[in-house]
């Protein structure tokens, strides 16, 4: 029996996790608080300016920390003209937004019939692919181990500051050289390296949610200077912030 396309939406109210793999492709977005999305060892962070197109049977774990609201779409069969990628993780436009927010009413237990929301499904479908062309580079290597884990956590909440590594190695319950030595085997990055793509992946997410100023960006993200910041982001993502925050606004 064919599948319809149709909403997802939950609120949890408590921290959750769940791995398992959908028989449909799936638009996993987040409405309020924050998705935490592993595939292989890819970790993605996923508040309510990204969202991720997978492909039907890729298993994915998906967890939150806190409270939150999916407002996930599994599409039927035939939506998508070829088969999509395993995952992509995308920038959300405003009016993608709504898109999603608008299908909510229709969910698993819908008119197949209903013409008006075969259409909507369909046109939502043919947005998320062609923003999902476009894949946002804001992926982190996952830790493989609980002291990596620990560290890595630690340091994304302090990503303002130059955290003490000594004080990163004692909350990892690791000596500092263990620590190094674990940045380079489970995330092929050095410390330094890591931390600065984690900021630039925040720098992203804030840009996108679009409030506050470009100064004020480069200093949650751990720049002393608006200047070293715009150098810094332009090498990553291969746009200025300003460009990259007009170029997603669309």
């Amino acid at each position: 029996m064919a599948t319809i396309s149709h909403a997802y939406y939950r609120i949890f109210d408590e921290p959750f996790e769940i791995e398992r793999a959908f028989d449909a492709d799936y638009l996993l977005y987040a409405s309020a608080g924050t998705f935490i999305l592993d595939i292989g060892d890819r970790r993605w962070i996923l508040p309510p300016q990204r969202a991720a197109l997978i492909a039907r049977g890729t298993v994915i774990a998906v967890r939150s920390k806190g409270a939150a609201t999916a407002s996930s779409v599994l599409f039927g069969d035939g939506e998508f003209g070829t088969p999509l990628s395993a995952c992509r993780v995308f920038g959300l436009s405003e009016l993608a937004r709504q898109m999603i927010l608008y299908v909510m009413r229709w969910d698993a237990g819908r008119d197949a019939a209903d013409g008006a929301a075969n259409a909507f499904f369909r046109a939502l479908a043919s947005a998320a692919e062609e923003l999902a062309a476009e894949e946002d580079e804001t992926w982190l290597p996952k830790p493989q181990s609980p002291g990596m884990a620990v560290a890595v956590d630690r340091m994304l909440e302090q990503l303002d500051r130059d955290l003490d590594f000594g004080a990163l190695a004692e909350a990892a319950r690791l000596s500092e050289r263990t620590l190094s030595r674990r940045f380079d085997a489970e995330l092929g990055l050095s410390f330094r390296d890591f931390r600065h793509r984690a900021r630039m992946v925040k720098a992203k997410e804030m840009l996108l949610a679009g409030r506050e100023p470009i100064t004020e960006i480069g200093l949650a993200c751990g720049f002393e200077s608006t200047s070293s910041f715009i150098k810094a982001f332009r090498t990553f993502a291969g746009a200025t912030p300003r460009q990259y925050r007009m170029g997603k606004a669309g």
